[in-house]
Order: structure tokens, then sequence, then C-alpha cells
């Protein structure tokens, strides 16, 4: 083995340069957008313009003056990913290596949010809150074949919001917020089978692991032009960020020492920007229509670069480019007590087939959703929300190198990906 064959070992680690659900991760890329029940409800058309809640703070926090009184809100989301995936591996390995498929690729997760707003005085505003941005857990089976490749992720990401927002007349405010965002991972890369020929047992190619703290920021602006017309636009700023942490490996060959592998580390990591405009239309007393588009700079994430406390440095090339989400949504006030909603957005992939991999089967994908809100009285409030997912179908090719010679190619397809979340909501206002 050497240095130039653990490029495609560490080039699969770009999850862990990655961060709560590829599949799970419910909009473009290992992007998460469960930020409430509420939102979920209307497939998060017109975020940034509706200002119910207190999870404004998540979408625009500009919207923070447009609530009256100080406002809780806590959610709780239960994400259940059912991804199916086939793979057909071809070359040096194959006779050793199974071609075959897994219906379990994408881990269930639960994602809690809580955001509190409120006002100093008729003009400025202030909130907290706790949400998450980027993620995904992907976990694949020995019968698929590709574990040297891909075997199992999990990237989890927190992100801690301050904000201000000041009203500067009546119908228009603006917001900024400050961000810090804790960042964990875990990925591995196993060999199902020992290689004979190359004097190597079965066991972990490699396993790495690490965390770090990131910085941001967020703005936002909110205008009322006349009553039941809202207008919003907000950004999030990318959040660098270098995870520290180790790496091993079982895997000793030829004139590599297990040091090669064993070793303190770190990875440069740049999490996308966000920017989000969205319309709010009140038809009449009853019924509201509500629409956003959204894009997540992903092409900022070009490379990953992985240095080695012993020297060794790998370079890996993403290919992402910047995608888009519509939506479209429709709130009805049903009675004093209930309010329904609904909801449809197609959500475009940042990765082609050139540059998807097994570790972050991304596709093109479509949201239908439908919720609810029901008032226990004039302080307090249950959103519920659902959402079913339907992902494209997708080609993945991959590749396995080690000691600077490609052993197996695996060629595979998101057979499908669908996923249901699930979202309950409580809001108290003071």
């Amino acid at each position: 083995m050497t240095q130039n064959g653990t490029t495609k070992l560490f080039a699969l680690s770009a999850v862990f340069a990655a961060m709560i659900p590829a599949m799970q991760a419910n909009a473009a890329g290992f992007q998460v957008g469960e930020h409430s029940a509420a939102g979920l409800g209307r497939a998060f058309a017109g975020e940034a313009a509706i200002a119910d809640d207190a999870s404004v703070v998540a979408r625009n926090v500009a919207g923070m003056s447009f609530l009256e009184g100080r406002t809780f809100t806590g959610a709780v989301s239960y994400i259940k990913p059912v991804v199916e995936i086939e793979n057909n591996v071809s070359g040096a390995l194959s006779p050793l290596s199974p071609s075959g498929k897994d219906k379990a690729v994408a881990n269930e997760a639960i994602v809690p949010v809580f955001y509190y707003v409120a006002p100093v005085n008729d003009k400025l505003s202030y909130g907290v809150g706790g949400f998450t941005n980027y993620g995904f857990t992907t976990d694949f089976s020995k019968s698929t074949g590709v574990t040297p490749a891909a075997d199992y992720s999990e990237v989890m990401s927190y992100n801690l919001n301050a904000s201000l927002s000041y009203k500067l007349q009546d119908n228009l405010s603006v917001g900024f917020g400050a961000n810090a965002v804790y960042v964990k991972a875990q990925l591995t890369n196993t060999l199902g089978f020992d290689i004979p020929t190359m004097g190597i047992k079965a066991g972990t190619l490699m396993d790495v692991k690490g965390d770090d703290w990131g910085y941001g920021w967020n703005v936002g602006i909110l205008w009322e032009p006349v009553s039941g017309t809202r207008i919003g636009a907000s950004y999030r700023s990318s959040v660098k960020t270098t995870l520290e942490g180790k790496a091993k490996s079982d895997i000793v060959n030829g004139t590599i020492t297990p040091t090669d592998y064993n070793s303190k580390g770190s990875v440069d990591l740049e999490l996308p920007s966000i920017a989000e405009l969205s319309v709010y239309q009140q038809i009449n007393e009853n019924l509201a229509v509500h629409a956003s588009y959204m894009k997540t700079g992903w092409s900022s994430f070009e490379e990953i670069v992985i240095d080695l406390d012993n020297g060794a440095k790998v370079v890996d090339k993403q290919g992402y480019n910047d995608a888009s989400r519509w939506a479209v949504g429709a709130t009805y006030k049903y009675s004093k007590a209930w309010t329904l909603r609904a909801g449809y957005a197609y959500d475009n992939s940042p990765v082609g087939n050139v540059d998807r991999s097994f570790r972050i089967p991304d596709t093109d994908r479509q949201w239908y959703s439908f919720g609810a809100k029901y008032k226990l009285n004039s302080q307090q409030s249950i959103d519920l929300g659902y959402a079913f997912l339907k992902a494209d179908k997708a080609k993945i090719e991959d590749e396995f190198e080690f000691a600077g010679n490609s052993l197996a190619k695996f060629e595979g397809e998101v057979v499908s990906g669908n996923a249901h979340i699930f979202s309950i909501q409580y809001n108290q206002t003071f």
C-alpha cells in the first residue's frame, strides 16, 4: 500500500467533512430542513415570510419583530427513510466481493429543535434557537459488496443561534444573528474478505472520527407592503470548521506501517451558505397561499483536504454545484381552534451521476406535506406535520483502490429513496 493508494479510502471520507441524515438529510445533499412541525406541514413554503411562531429564528430572524409578545416553540421530528441500493461489482475483487442490494441504507433519526423570542421594546426583539442544517447517516450491509468504499457514516451538526431584529417601521423589519455550530462525525470503510494475493486480512480499512465548533452569521428582512401580503428574504453564511480527531486501521501491508493509518489528523470543512426568498398572500380571512425559493451554495464544497499528523495528505475533489429548492403551500383556517396546511416542494440534488457516491447517494426529490394547528387556548397551541418524500432513481459509480491499484469498480443504482417525516410542536406565548 502506498500513500497514493490511500486516496480512494480517504476520498470516500468526504462524509468525514460532511455533516443529521445523504437520504436522512431530507433536503439536497446532506442538508436538513426539519426546523418546525408547522413548516413541515406546508413543505416549508413561505418560511421566510410567514412568521407565525418562534421558529423564525431558523428561517428569517427579521420575523421576530412580527411576533406578539414572548414566544416559545419546541418541536421534535421523526425521520423514517426507506432507501434501497443495488450494486454490481467488477474488477479484480469481483470473485471475492459480492454484488448485491441493501434495503436499509439510511437509519432512522430524531431531530429536536427549540426557539425563544421576546421583545425588548416596540421596535427591538431578541431570540435564541437550537436546530440543525446539515447531517446524515448511511449504513451499508456486507451483502452489497461496497463496504470497502462505503460502510458506515454518521455525521451530526447542531446550530445555536442568537439573534436581534429591529422594526424600521411598522411594516418593515430587519434582523441579524450569530451562530455557533458543533459538528461531529464518524466514517468507516471495511474489507469483509481476505485478499490472499496481497497478504491482506479482512478488517477495518479506515475508521475516522472528529469534531469541531464553527461560527457564522445570518441576516434577514421582512416587508408587509399591504395588509395580508408579506415578502421575506434571508441569508445564512457558510461555516468553516476543522474537524480534529483520530484515524485507525487494521491493515498493514508492504512498506506501509500502522502509523500511516493510525494517527491524529484533521479535515477542513465548509458548510454551505443558504439564501431564501419567500412570499405570503392572504386570499381571504380563512385562506392564505405561500411560496419559497431556496438556494444552497454547495459549490463551496469543492474539495476535502485530509491532513494526518504523520505527514500523509490527501485531496479529494467533490464536484458539487449550487442547488435550488422550490416550494408552494396553502393554509386554511377551518375553525377558531383548527388550522389546516398542505404543501409541495421539489429539491434539486447538487451532485450528478459522475460525482455521486455510495457514501452520499443523493438524488432529486419531491415533497408532499400535510399538517394542522390546534389552539389549546389563547396562549398555547400544538402543531402536527407529516411529509412523504419521493426520490428519483439515479446511477452511482464508485471505485476501490489499494496500493495504487484499482481492485474493484462499483456500479450501482438508487432503486428507491423514499422517506416519511412526522413532527409535533408546542407553542407558548407569555
